[in-house]
């Protein structure tokens, strides 16, 4: 049991996290942009080498891919941690 109030309080701790909301905030830039969205979606649409490179170079785009990378690192470390927790156990 004291593994889900552990759980919960890690949540809330990421809700509040610095990279919670540097990722609200490039999310808004990408939503805001509608010349990024619109070339998000054509290259769903064609899968265009040269639209998907455009789409890479787009300053809050590389924002947002970064800061997920570091989420990303953040839940491999997680992962580990439970993992020997529940070896553990």
């Amino acid at each position: 049991m004291k593994y889900m109030i552990t759980y919960q309080e890690l949540l809330l701790d990421i809700n509040n996290s610095n990279i919670k909301f540097a990722i609200d905030r490039v999310l808004t830039d990408i939503y805001k942009d509608k010349r990024l969205i619109e070339s998000i979606n054509k290259y769903k649409e064609t899968l265009d080498e040269k639209i998907r490179d455009e789409i890479y170079n787009n300053e809050s785009f590389v924002k947002y891919k970064k800061l997920e990378n570091e989420v990303n690192m953040l839940i491999l470390k997680l992962n580990k941690i439970f993992k020997e927790l529940e070896v553990d156990l």
